[in-house]
């Protein structure tokens, strides 16, 4: 199963950490990490921005 479709489930409360973890096969620190990377990406994954290069 895709690791971000776990993640999402847990956060959409269908699933719990300790299910995440199991089905990810990954520990507590690990889960820790992967949720607050995805937290990020889709932080950033919904926002524009724009790069000007002033030379």
């Amino acid at each position: 199963m895709d690791k971000h479709k776990v993640i999402e489930a847990y956060r959409r409360g269908l699933i719990t950490l300790q299910e995440c973890g199991q089905i990810l096969g990954a520990d507590k620190k690990q889960l820790d990490d992967l949720v607050s990377v995805e937290s990020l990406r889709r932080s950033v994954k919904g926002k524009s921005y724009m790069v000007a290069d002033h030379l």
